[in-house]
């Protein structure tokens, strides 16, 4: 690997001075790192913190290793006070296991000599000093001194160091007591606290180990599940959770899984392998874990994974095999537990049993029952509660008082800053009236603007549509004129000349040209027909009214009737909104004539002051309304546009549960240009 990636590594652990008695995950990357800062430029200091780190590392391993490093950091830090002070913490951890008197002391000399540093870090130190002094409590089986040094020593100063992973490693020491006591409920709440504590922490191989014994916590009974089924039906629906907690923990291992923060895991995993009766997959999860313990000479995990196989040779019904290696690990304890002891005298007095040794199950079930009923035993788990208890009791008092002082200083900012408030909202209000008075007076003239270029626009749109109407109306007066002077004329010249031809030529073609004659006169009404609708002179002589009525006799066929019923129609009506008028009747109506297939058909229209009504109903084969409504044609579409240029509405309509259709217009007799953006659609 890259130097430089190993130098980047390091440095996060100088950011905190030392993490003490934390190895990460990658022991083995860590350690490599440390070697190259020993070999590399880096000042005294730096490189005794990484012989002291590496003195650490193989305490357990190699003694004379351990040693050499530990030598090398004192003499690198002897300029160094501060160095210097965390020197007996190192000698402790060499001497812990051979010595526990003297590791003892050094841990209490370590704490003193910081104790003179109120600093974080200093904070942090202490809190990994007393951390290590209760294992070191811990292997003398002494649960109740252990609560006292985490309650009492280890949690205040990971408190004082800011640092929330070592207040999460105190909560996981706290849970694992309670387990080792059997109140797994207290347990199972400290695993939480620690486990969310741990997660926003640098302490990933703490909380695989957090990971790992919640999920053991969940599965505590599993020394009795052959006799209590109730229990098991509890575990079985637990599984779930603990194979959860289980692959939380596998994932942070990553590809770390040769390293010593992968042996519980292990252990516990082949525990659940074990209860889903995986014998096999069980087997091979503890021999991995077997390996790692081995290798890093982890004495106590080698006799917690041995017990953990006696209960798979249990499970499969292999006695002889569990019996054998649950008398060795009796024989040859690591550490003494009186827990552990309890529960190894029972299960050996069940292995007895089912090997149809009844004395001797009988003697080991009545050691067990001496040790249980043991007086000291009970009088240790009271006074764990009740330090429980207090530390609880002093954590609410902490927190109320903090809350209190919280309180006065709020109150005494509040004071000290109500003066420069009031300052502060007059000034915001003074401001806010200007801004709101300047912005008053931008809006009014942006909206006189904005009304001012909209009746221009209004007035254009106005003029435009009412010089297309007109154009359009002249184009229509020119073109009748020309047809009924032109072609008019022209076709009565015809007639003429035929009915002299007729004179002279006697009776020979009389009756040929008669017909022929009769054409014509067909052709000449359908001629004026033509020339009357483009420009009907009746609306001029006459008015609206008149002239929709000559409109409908003149529409009119032989197979359908037209009732046309007229209301209120004024005759002043404007001739050029009368002309508009008359178009919109004329093209729906001639819609109607020609394409409805209906017999009846009813106009209506009617005045109501500057309203002017239009309502057109048959009873043909009607419409889909949604077709109509976007229609797109050249009729209806000029409909739409007239009636937008006199500012009105267009509804169409089915008959209920009838054919045909319903058409209704209203009209303002005021055009307006607000809808006429219709006739530019074209």
């Amino acid at each position: 690997m890259n130097r430089s990636i190993y130098f980047i590594f390091i440095l996060c652990i100088w950011n905190n001075v030392l993490q003490a008695q934390y190895l990460p995950i990658d022991t083995r990357r860590f350690t490599d790192s440390l070697q190259i800062v020993l070999e590399s430029g880096k000042p005294d200091s730096i490189k005794a913190q990484a012989s002291f780190l590496l003195s650490y590392y193989w305490t357990d391993m190699d003694t004379l290793r351990s040693m050499e490093y530990l030598q090398k950091a004192m003499h690198l830090s002897r300029s160094n006070n501060a160095l210097q002070a965390i020197t007996p913490y190192y000698e402790a951890l060499y001497y812990q296991r051979y010595n526990k008197a003297l590791a003892k002391s050094m841990y209490l000399r370590t704490d003193s000599l910081l104790s003179r540093y109120k600093t974080q870090k200093a904070y942090a130190f202490r809190f990994w000093t007393w951390h290590a002094y209760s294992k070191l409590i811990d292997k003398e089986d002494n649960d109740q001194s252990r609560m006292n040094i985490i309650i009492n020593k280890a949690l205040p100063l990971a408190q004082q160091s800011g640092d929330s992973g070592l207040v999460g490693i105190c909560y996981g020491s706290m849970a694992i007591i309670f387990v080792n006591n059997a109140r797994l409920e207290e347990a199972e709440e400290y695993y939480k606290k620690a486990i969310n504590y741990l997660r926003k922490s640098p302490y990933k191989a703490f909380l695989v180990t957090m990971y790992s014994r919640a999920a053991n916590a969940y599965m505590i009974y599993d020394s009795k599940l052959i006799e209590d089924k109730i229990q098991m039906e509890i575990l079985r629906k637990r599984l779930p959770l603990i194979r959860a907690l289980l692959d939380s923990a596998r994932s942070l291992l990553g590809g770390a899984i040769h390293s010593p923060s992968a042996i519980e895991y292990f252990r516990f995993k082949g525990k659940y392998f074990r209860i889903n009766k995986q014998y096999d997959e069980a087997h091979k999860s503890l021999d991995s874990g077997m390996a790692i313990a081995r290798a890093f000479n982890q004495l106590y995990e080698i006799e917690a994974l041995s017990i953990y196989r006696y209960h798979i040779y249990s499970a499969q019904g292999q006695y002889k095999k569990a019996k054998t290696l649950l008398l060795h690990i009796i024989d040859h304890p690591v550490i003494a537990y009186k827990g552990n002891k309890l529960g190894y005298y029972y299960e050996l007095a069940l292995t007895f049993a089912r090997l149809g040794d009844y004395k001797n199950a009988y003697e080991w079930s009545d050691k067990t029952l001496q040790m249980r009923d043991s007086v000291y035993f009970s009088h240790e788990r009271s006074a764990i509660d009740e330090m429980e208890l207090k530390y609880q009791t002093v954590e609410k008092e902490r927190m109320i008082t903090k809350l209190q002082l919280d309180k006065a200083q709020a109150t005494l900012k509040s004071r000290t800053a109500y003066l420069y408030s009031v300052l502060l909202a007059l000034s915001c209000f003074v401001l806010l009236v200007i801004v709101i008075a300047i912005l008053q007076l931008y809006l009014k003239n942006k909206k006189r603007s904005k009304q001012r270029l909209k009746k221009v626009q209004q007035e254009q749109e106005l003029k435009l549509t009412q010089a297309l109407l007109q154009g359009e109306e002249q184009e229509r007066q020119r073109l009748a004129q020309e047809l009924h002077d032109g072609l008019g004329s022209m076709l009565a010249g015809v007639k003429i000349n035929l009915s002299d031809i007729v004179s002279s030529e006697g009776n020979r073609y009389n009756q040929g040209l008669r017909n022929v004659m009769q054409q014509l006169d067909n052709s000449t009404s359908e001629l004026r027909r033509i020339a009357h609708n483009m420009m009907p002179t009746m609306l001029l002589r006459y008015g609206l009214e008149v002239s929709l009525r000559d409109l409908c006799a003149l529409l009119i066929p032989k197979t359908i009737s037209i009732d046309l019923q007229c209301l209120n129609i004024s005759k002043t009506i404007p001739i050029n909104i009368q002309l508009v008028i008359y178009r919109i009747v004329q093209e729906l109506l001639s819609n109607a004539v020609k394409h409805s297939d209906a017999r009846n058909i009813m106009v209506q229209c009617s005045q109501d002051k500057d309203i002017f009504l239009i309502t057109i109903e048959d009873d043909g084969r009607g419409f889909v309304v949604d077709e109509i409504a976007s229609n797109h044609g050249i009729g209806i579409h000029n409909v739409k546009r007239r009636v937008a240029y006199l500012n009105g509405t267009i509804e169409f309509l089915k008959r209920d549960q009838q054919s045909g259709v319903i058409i209704n217009i209203e009209l303002h007799l005021q055009p307006q240009s607000a809808n006429t953006s219709l006739l530019y659609n074209e």
